[in-house]
């Protein structure tokens, strides 16, 4: 087993998850384990994850300093490569250069980079740096701004980089990972998503039993996935609802019905709420406030449905990891990114929950959609969040404004399906923002909103990059959203890859 020690980086579940898709089974754990407590755990591997902290803080999280004496091979990774070096009398300190994004790593010869073409293209997020290296430690990676960017311990099997290895933008970070697992550490391959598939129905029957469970099913990859391994585990027991929040794009009810039928889902209801959500939010801003309000009410409607079903225990959620992960759910060290409606869950909230994806992320979760043999039409679909169009309209929600953007949003993506770029991208949206600018139509002035349109490459959404959509394609949108949307004079394409920014807007 490969410990991965929870630091309340973003990154500390890709760690686990990139893990896994190697082959190696692994657990997170919390940095406040005690020596004696992880040698139960019996693990093979220790992989100190980043953080926000500085390590040399004094409330920052720290190693129980025993844990370096077990003899088991370490990979600190960014916050963990320099707490390593700071616990073992190495020295660490703030930069006024910080890096972001990425870097040419310069390697030297070291098992770690076996295989590996000098320079490396790496992703660094950080501000501080190992400015000494402890006793026994050699530099083998460093860049222009970072001397010690990796480092290691031969005769201790302790590697340390200052990059982030678990990140699609590293793009050789599964080799060196794969050559820290097997090759310096020895880990066993034991990981398999089909076995975990059978291990992961037997748990749901078991913790639920013959009781009732009510979920709210959205027509989304998540959910789908999650209500189906729960109808393969308690089969007529499960009981789905859809909540029309007005929230809505203009195709999420027809693809809602096509994937009920498709699927097979039996109790469904659809519940009309549009008046509800609308009333409720008028005059709020903040976007954690909104996301609180849509919370409340999803939830207050589901619990409602239940008294009608009568003697439901439990509500499905299709919460993933990083759902968890941009809520600070997983780590007291973690920073909250924003509040995910699945996982800030009211006060009082009489339902148990049960998350079937909470451990798994997004492309696991297509992956186990396949293993169900859901039709790729619906694995495929563009992810949508629970708030819907409420944070893809920043500031003030009201009538006019959706409107206006699930016409600017069936365009965009209608085009991007017809052009065959649909499928290519990992995420796609349009935003609406909250100012307006001022534009000429038919020779008269006009002051109008503007749209952003935002579609990513990515894997694990966690970290993204901007798709890289043909010039003419984006030009044939901004015409037709220009042309056809009533209130729209101005047309942007966002080009900021995640970190720092997110995918969503709000």
């Amino acid at each position: 087993m490969v410990a991965v020690f929870d630091f309340g980086g973003q990154y500390a579940h890709l760690i686990a998850r990139r893990v896994r898709e190697l082959g190696a089974k692994s657990e997170l754990v919390s940095p406040d384990i005690s020596k004696k407590d992880l040698k139960k755990l019996s693990p093979q591997v220790l992989i100190l994850s980043g953080g926000p902290a500085s390590a040399y803080d004094k409330n920052a999280p720290k190693l129980d300093k025993q844990i370096y004496t077990l003899g088991i091979p370490i990979l600190g990774i960014c916050y963990g490569h320099q707490l390593m070096a700071y616990q073992l009398d190495g020295k660490v300190s703030s930069h006024s250069r910080k890096q972001f994004g990425k870097e040419f790593l310069k390697i030297e010869k070291s098992p770690l980079f076996e295989g590996l073409k000098n320079p490396q293209i790496v992703w660094f997020s950080h501000g501080d740096q190992v400015e000494k290296l402890p006793d026994g430690f050699e530099i083998i990676g460093s860049t222009k701004s970072a001397k010690i960017a990796a480092m290691q311990n031969l005769k201790k099997n302790f590697y340390g980089i200052q990059f982030h290895a678990e990140v699609s933008h590293t793009p050789d970070g599964q080799k060196i990972l794969s050559n820290f697992l097997f090759k310096i550490a020895k880990a066993k391959k034991d990981w398999n998503l089909k076995k975990v598939r059978e291990n992961l129905v037997k748990s749901l029957q078991q913790s639920i039993g013959t009781q009732k469970v009510l979920m709210a099913l959205s027509g989304g990859v998540d959910s789908t996935v999650a209500a189906t391994l729960l109808k393969e585990a308690i089969g007529s027991n499960l009981h789905l609802v859809f909540i029309d929040s007005g929230l809505l794009r203009k195709y999420d009810i027809a693809d809602l019905r096509n994937v009920v039928k498709t699927v097979g889902f039996k109790n469904l209801k659809i519940v009309n709420a549009q008046g509800i959500f609308l009333n409720s939010l008028k005059g709020v801003i903040d976007p954690e406030e909104k996301r609180k309000i849509i919370a409340k009410l999803y939830f207050s409607l589901l619990e409602e449905h239940a008294k009608k079903i009568g003697n439901i225990q439990f509500l499905g959620q299709g919460t993933i990891y990083p759902d968890r992960i941009e809520s600070a759910q997983t780590s007291k060290h973690a920073d909250k990114i924003k509040s995910h409606h699945n996982v800030t869950l009211p006060k009082g909230l009489k339902l148990k929950i049960v998350e079937p994806l909470s451990d798994f992320y997004k492309d696991e979760v297509r992956l186990l959609g396949k293993i169900l043999k859901i039709p790729d039409q619906f694995l495929n679909r563009h992810p949508f969040p629970g708030p819907g169009l409420g944070i893809r309209i920043l500031g003030e929600v009201t009538e006019e404004r959706l409107n206006i953007l699930r016409e600017a949003d069936e365009i965009f993506i209608s085009e991007l399906k017809s052009s065959g770029i649909y499928n290519k991208v990992g995420q796609s949206l349009a935003a609406l923002l909250p100012i307006k600018s001022v534009g000429v139509m038919g020779d008269s002035r006009t002051y109008s909103y503007i749209i952003a349109l935002r579609s990513v490459d990515t894997t694990d959404f966690m970290t993204a990059d901007w798709s890289k959509i043909p010039h003419e394609i984006l030009e044939k949108i901004s015409s037709r959203i220009i042309n056809e949307v009533r209130g729209v004079n101005r047309v942007l394409y966002d080009i900021t890859q995640k970190p720092p920014a997110t995918i969503e807007y709000e």
